[in-house]
């Protein structure tokens, strides 16, 4: 009964998260899956903006391929990424990502979220981004921290760890909106369901939102 409730809640913030979001995408700049798997690993704890102005020209100069970061070496590849967070633990995790890439999977990135899941840094948020993005998985649910927030205060999930609130959100979303639905999400988090000052008054979730402050 609980579920069925929440479908139906489910089905009327998708049909309106379309309208208001028709041309979501993500916001990480990309031209292949090895790019966005490598910027998706960076973005952790750290703006798309700040990884935006770093790799795209590194990419497009000097790693295109994890051929050529395990040929530039660890110590200038972290030299390249110091302006983003944590560069020091990133550039080990990313240099064994590439080393795994190349070893199992031919220097390609991987099309499954079992065998992505399996490369160093990456988890089921990371693998979601890429599958959705680069391959064209329709059902799978991205938990970043927008999408934790919004969700939640929408009263969709009740669960905190990552992982519990993919499950949730895949038992009520269906399978085929699930990306979309995703991308969305975020971006409503990002320009009104602010994480201190939501934009409630603004927002077309107010009448139902449990958490809005009107």
């Amino acid at each position: 009964m609980k579920n069925d409730i929440l479908k139906k809640r489910a089905n009327e913030i998708i049909k309106k998260l379309a309208l208001e979001y028709p041309d979501s995408k993500p916001h990480l700049e990309f031209n292949n899956p090895f790019e966005l798997l490598i910027s998706t690993v960076l973005a952790a704890q750290c703006t798309d903006v700040r990884v935006n102005m770093t790799m795209p020209p590194l990419y497009k100069t000097k790693y295109k391929s994890p051929k050529d970061i395990l040929k530039d070496g660890i110590d200038n590849f972290r030299q390249n990424i110091k302006s983003i967070s944590f560069p020091n633990s990133k550039a080990k995790s990313i240099i064994a990502l590439c080393r795994q890439l190349v070893d199992d999977f031919n220097g390609q990135v991987p099309k499954t979220m079992e065998e992505l899941t399996k490369l160093t840094g990456v988890g089921r948020k990371s693998a979601s981004v890429v599958l959705g993005n680069c391959f064209g998985k329709k059902d799978v649910i991205i938990v970043d921290t927008h999408f934790k927030r919004v969700t939640t205060r929408l009263g969709l999930t009740e669960n905190d760890d990552p992982e519990k609130i993919e499950m949730d959100l895949k038992e009520i979303i269906p399978p085929d909106e699930q990306f979309k639905f995703s991308l969305r999400i975020g971006d409503h988090g990002r320009t009104i369901c602010d994480a201190k000052k939501p934009k409630c008054a603004e927002c077309m979730f107010n009448k139902s939102c449990p958490a809005a402050k009107l």
